[in-house]
């Protein structure tokens, strides 16, 4: 989502040779290609398999997978897509070959060392050159934190490019038929966070908040393609609630778009949500977007049960919240910023 509008700009300016890389793990491949296929990456894609293992095992095979990558294309500079182990074995690979690191999306900060992805984030910026901001807390965290301020470029969310892409054909989706729902009379539940980390204390809490809500309305909860994770087991009881099949990206923005509210544990839409003008109650402590929290839709409701159902009677009672407003920059053509950038440079 992040570096796909990118590549586009750069291969039909055609200044730069851009070079999608996808890392597929174990399971991973259906959606992930379908997601390459939505945002035009599909022909174009070096594709780097990796075996699902620990986060070293996994790190130390995909450098070993990126060296000989880099060396053959000869890289000018490598732009890491996300916060993940990946993103983080690219990061050094690049960095131990001499080889540049962009980072987009940069600066964002959870303050939150226990998660995984703040460390990541911490790891890419350090070792980056160009660091694209999307929201001017990325400015004042990097420059706080000893960054150049030559180095930071404020250009806005290149994810939010790829949200402007999809929508046409998201619209045009007929996933709420095949669903058998209407518009704004249902509510989405996402959950990132596999049910075997969460104690038994916040499943059963999470189990009386959708007991509770499907008592109002229908609740969807997306699962992974080909494996429920569990899911059915833990809430399969709770009448109003479906579990469904993981939809295409296309299908799960028409959702997202269309939900009367999301309920969610993961940071993963929160931009598009604000961008949607879609409310989104998160099941976290921290953000490390507070544009989407100071201006958006989001609200961190953390595992407060009385605030999750009271705030979730408050949205379907339909009384209205208010219009969001949408991050400065967060207009669709953000890659087109970088791009320009990185092009000069190259």
């Amino acid at each position: 989502m992040k570096v796909a509008p990118l590549f586009t700009v750069m291969k039909n300016n055609g200044l730069v040779e851009p070079v999608p890389v996808l890392v597929v793990r174990d399971g991973d491949l259906d959606e992930a290609e379908r997601l390459a296929a939505d945002l035009g990456l599909g022909e174009h894609l070096r594709r780097v398999p990796v075996e699902a293992s620990s986060p070293v095992r996994e790190t130390a095979a995909l450098m070993l997978a990126f060296e000989p990558l880099f060396d053959e294309l000869a890289a000018d500079f490598v732009v890491p897509g996300g916060y993940d182990g990946a993103a983080v074995a690219a990061t050094l690979t690049a960095s131990r070959m001499g080889i540049p690191v962009v980072s987009i999306d940069a600066g964002l900060r959870s303050y939150d060392r226990s998660e995984p992805e703040e460390i990541n984030r911490l790891i890419i910026d350090s070792a980056a050159a160009l660091h694209f901001v999307s929201e001017h807390s990325g400015i004042y965290n990097l420059i706080n934190e000893g960054f150049s301020e030559e180095s930071i470029l404020f250009a806005g969310n290149t994810a939010i490019d790829s949200l402007v892409a999809l929508m046409g054909a998201a619209n045009n989706s007929d996933i709420l038929t095949t669903l058998q729902v209407k518009p704004r009379k249902f509510v989405t539940v996402l959950l990132g966070m596999p049910l075997q980390a969460e104690t038994a204390r916040n499943r059963e809490q999470l189990f009386r908040v959708l007991e509770a809500i499907a008592e109002s309305t229908t609740l969807l909860l997306p699962c992974v393609s080909g494996s429920d994770g569990g899911l059915q087991e833990a809430f399969g009881a709770i009448d109003g609630l479906r579990v469904v099949g993981m939809p295409g990206p296309v299908e799960l923005l028409r959702i997202l778009k269309e939900s009367a509210f999301v309920l969610t544990d993961t940071e993963e839409f929160e931009s598009e949500l604000t961008v949607m003008n879609v409310p989104c109650l998160t099941m976290r402590l921290t953000s490390c977007r507070p544009s989407t929290l100071e201006i958006g839709t989001n609200v961190l409701v953390g595992f407060d049960e009385q605030e999750i159902l009271e705030r979730s009677s408050v949205i379907l009672s339909g009384k209205p919240m208010g219009r969001s407003l949408i991050p400065e920059k967060w207009d669709g053509v953000s890659a087109t910023r970088v791009a320009e950038v990185l092009e000069k440079a190259g």
